[in-house]
């Protein structure tokens, strides 16, 4: 039984570590094809993070 949840538990962080690599990967992507509009920095890559991911960053918005 424990090692059920174990592999669970494995299953979910490696969805979850996908997911946030290939939402890191999209951010930078388009960090690099706006880089003549905007300026580099960690406030850009944040903006497009936020675009890009598709898990909930807040409680609030599961409900939504």
């Amino acid at each position: 039984m424990m090692m059920y949840l174990l592999y669970i538990l494995i299953g979910l962080l490696i969805v979850l570590g996908v997911n946030l690599a290939i939402t890191a990967f999209w951010a930078v992507h388009d960090m690099y094809v706006h880089r003549d509009r905007e300026d580099q920095d960690l406030t850009t890559f944040k903006k497009y993070f936020v675009k890009n991911n598709n898990i909930p960053t807040k409680m609030s918005d599961i409900f939504n």
